[in-house]
């Protein structure tokens, strides 16, 4: 942690053993393949390795929670960009990149999912987190290890460059809705509590109110800029163009 060379005589080394016992070994794993690329140094960090042991929480609850269904295009197109891209990154030995691709995977899960899909999940899961995995493996009822199982084989037309254009989109329309309230409670000294988006018809159904709620801890309501029904005091409806929605808080 003194950014020194671990050294017994300088009395900084991590001893492995003592943090897995109080993390977890894939805790430790994560946190290390997340941080470190095989060419460079780097600095231990508590406040890493607690990110990661969240974050192997986060996998362990996702999988309790989870509903075997069947998954929605979204869904099916995260777990293959998944596979597309944390594949490349590893057979390049860029773990730390491949963690974030995992991490963004998670992001956007859904609590119903494929059996398939959820199977190829884990798999995903099983170069960083191989302990949990193989739980997983068999909480689900599978036989065996999963750690023999093929690597997960991507469906390239399950991709849709469309979605993660939407996603960029909504991504960016969060950003605007935060700088509104910012605003608003800056000069205004008002913590608003309800936003309205006023987003083109075609466009509606990518805006999910329950996300967005989520994501930004406060009511939304979506309506699309031709209902004849939305509330709109301020007329910013008219300001809504494609991928940026108008936006009134109160």
């Amino acid at each position: 942690m003194d950014g020194f060379v671990m050294s017994k005589s300088r009395g900084n080394v991590v001893d492995p053993l003592v943090i897995s016992d109080k993390y977890g070994a894939d805790a430790l794993r994560l946190f290390l393949v997340s941080m470190a690329s095989p060419d460079k140094d780097f600095a231990w960090s508590s406040t890493g390795i607690e990110g990661s042991a969240r974050f192997v929480l986060r996998i362990i609850n996702y999988f309790k929670n989870t509903k075997i269904g069947k998954s929605s295009k979204k869904v099916e197109h995260k777990v293959n960009l998944a596979i597309r891209e944390i594949s490349k990154e590893v057979e390049n030995l860029r773990y730390n990149f491949a963690v974030i691709h995992l991490r963004s995977l998670f992001e956007s899960l859904e609590e119903e999912i494929s059996k398939k899909d959820l199977e190829s999940v884990i798999k995903l899961i099983t170069p960083f987190c191989p302990h949990i995995a193989e739980e997983i493996w068999e909480m689900l009822g599978n036989k065996g290890f999963i750690s023999l199982e093929k690597w997960p084989e991507l469906d390239e037309s399950k991709i849709n460059d469309k979605l993660e254009e939407s996603e960029r989109a909504i991504d960016k329309s969060i950003g605007d809705i935060l700088n509104v309230l910012r605003i608003v409670k800056d000069k205004q000294g008002k913590v608003a509590e309800k936003i309205y988006l006023y987003v083109l018809p075609n466009e509606k159904e990518e805006y999910n109110e329950a996300i967005l709620n989520k994501r930004i801890g406060k009511k939304v309501i979506v309506f699309a800029v031709n209902d004849k029904n939305k509330y709109d005091p301020e007329g910013k409806s008219a300001k809504a163009k494609p991928g940026k929605p108008g936006i009134f808080v109160e």
